[in-house]
């Protein structure tokens, strides 16, 4: 099964930090997607449906990190005109603050028939924190979006790049069923529901890269892959900080 992560969709990018733009898609773009995706007849559906077993070898599960407002205004209309489900995974200590969907928008997906699972409490790279900071962020998160969405948060993706692999027993012990971690990859239908791949849609995914990912295309995960080894290699030679100042300073460069 392919799973597939978005961020942020956009008309026009002037105005989106030089950072943040490899991850705004023009809705144009997104729709054409969601349009190939229903052409190939893989059944797109919600993260915890998949993880139930809802249709092994012919998935595809959509998903959202960080809850951007573009989610509701751009993203939903699009995945109802083609009747696909996504999950949209929700920082719940920034929710209706700095561009992110409210509570009305967060309860509109809902109601979609879409799914809101956790992407902690504050967005900390989980790298940085112990097991008692990690136990916190994914308990506290899901407490606010089950109260405020009245409904049960099963799912939850790792934020930033720098993963903790104890994110995975503690996600297990506090009672969620599923985490999306960032390496890319298909997911397997007998694997372990909570280190499960995932691949970022990006700017720059040409549609004869996303058609291949539909097909479940080895060599270009392969070579997505390799691309991802470089930059984990630096994360881990790098501390938090020198890794961020550095790609803020690369993403800079590129935008002049």
């Amino acid at each position: 099964a392919l799973i597939v992560m978005y961020h942020d969709l956009a008309e026009s990018i002037g105005d989106v930090a030089p950072g943040h733009r490899p991850y705004v898609l023009a809705p144009a773009v997104f729709r054409r997607q969601m349009k190939l995706a229903d052409e190939t007849g893989l059944r797109a559906l919600s993260l915890s449906e998949w993880c139930a077993g809802g249709a092994p070898g012919a998935a595809l599960a959509i998903t959202f990190d960080d809850g951007h407002v573009s989610n509701h205004a751009l993203a939903l209309p699009i995945l109802v005109e083609f009747a696909l489900k996504a999950t949209f995974f929700i920082t719940a200590g920034r929710i209706g603050t700095g561009g992110t969907m409210s509570w009305p928008e967060l309860r509109a997906l809902h109601r979609a028939g879409m799914e809101i699972g956790s992407h902690t409490l504050t967005h900390r790279p989980p790298s940085t924190l112990d097991d008692r900071e990690l136990r916190h962020e994914l308990v506290e998160s899901r407490r606010i979006l089950e109260d405020g969405l009245g409904a049960p948060v099963t799912s939850i993706s790792s934020p930033t790049g720098f993963f903790n692999a104890r994110m995975s027993d503690i996600a297990r012990e506090v009672g969620y069923r599923a985490l999306c971690i960032g390496r890319i990859g298909l997911a397997r239908d007998q694997g372990d529901s909570f280190s499960l791949n995932r691949v970022a849609v990006k700017r720059a995914m040409g549609e004869a890269q996303f058609r291949a990912l539909l097909r479940h295309d080895r060599m270009t995960l392969a070579s997505m892959r390799a691309r991802q080894w470089i930059r984990e290699l630096a994360r881990e030679t790098m501390s938090v900080e020198s890794y961020l100042r550095l790609r803020r300073l690369l993403m800079r460069a590129k935008a002049d």
